[in-house]
């Protein structure tokens, strides 16, 4: 499972995702909807950390991939200097008032202020190490899990197709050559590109380079898959081929992340669509849900501008 803990992304001063938490369950077709700059792709490359988050987790398989956000952690916050000054002159101005309700009181507005500071002291510092030693996994570890396909192909123009799809799991001594190139002839052949083997990419259609690269990602045997607009670059005739493969992949239970365009097969595909608006999730729900009985009002305008 991917769990995406009240995640923001900043650059600079552009607020690109302001605390979006969602969970992606094994088996799951999520499908993300939404209009240019709404944060779609932002959030799928916070998935796998191409982008990190700059507040909130990502936790994959019940391990944390980011560093720990101390203000999701409240031990952490309790043990901040920030908190014992904050705490100390709430309990000093209002020596009557109820102590946990103060503490809350106190926790709360750490949180939505933003009042730690950067050097905390060593209690701070020891419970968010504790954290850290307990859950954190390496990313490089974690991204082997999750398979991520881009609007660009991003093969190496300078490999055939065969060297593009075992540079990898060869390069990461993870199979054999012969290992790789078994398993890699086995998913060309199942796409109907095995006579392709030894071309380079730049005599490939742009449907069939999609579908190669593809491929490159189920070499290293993911658990997830993550689709950033896999289409999006495709001339309309090659779209159906990319989509076939994609909808193959879910139909043999293959978990996926799909950031797309295309409404028709986000209605065949998805288990769930989120809607994302302004850096939020808007709205989410099934397919039928989402496009046959839309709540959100930014959504029935979005929907009935692409149906």
């Amino acid at each position: 499972m991917i769990e995406i803990k009240n995640v923001y992304k900043y650059f600079n001063t552009l607020k690109v995702l302001k605390g979006v938490s969602t969970e992606i369950k094994e088996g799951e077709k999520v499908v993300i909807i939404g209009p240019s700059g709404s944060g779609k792709s932002t959030l799928l490359r916070c998935m796998n950390l191409l982008e990190e988050p700059t507040y909130g987790e990502v936790w994959l398989d019940g391990k944390l991939i980011t560093p720990p956000d101390p203000y999701l952690h409240r031990e952490v916050i309790e043990a901040s200097k920030t908190f014992v000054k904050l705490f100390g002159e709430a309990l000093e101005q209002n020596p009557d008032a109820n102590e946990e309700e103060l503490r809350e009181s106190v926790y709360l507005s750490i949180r939505q202020n933003d009042l730690l500071k950067r050097h905390e002291g060593r209690a701070y510092r020891k419970a968010l190490k504790a954290i850290a030693e307990e859950n954190y996994v390496d990313i490089n570890l974690a991204r082997r899990q999750m398979g991520m396909v881009f609007q660009n192909v991003n093969l190496f123009n300078n490999m055939n197709v065969l060297n593009n799809l075992i540079a990898a799991p060869v390069g990461l001594k993870l199979k054999t050559k012969e290992e790789a190139t078994e398993l890699a002839m086995k998913l060309l052949t199942r796409i109907g590109l095995a006579d392709k083997v030894e071309e380079y990419p730049q005599k490939l259609s742009g449907g069939q380079r999609q579908r190669i690269a593809i491929i490159r990602s189920l070499c290293m045997e993911p658990r997830y898959m993550l689709f950033d607009e896999p289409t999006s670059a495709l001339d309309p005739e090659m779209v159906g081929e990319v989509l076939a493969l994609m909808k193959e992949l879910a139909d043999d239970g293959m978990t996926m992340v799909i950031v797309t365009h295309e409404m028709g097969f986000a209605r065949e595909v998805a288990t769930r669509v989120m809607f994302m608006d302004e850096g939020v999730i808007a709205e989410e729900g099934t397919p039928d849900e989402i496009f046959r009985h839309p709540k959100h009002e930014r959504l029935k305008d979005f929907l009935s501008k692409v149906l």
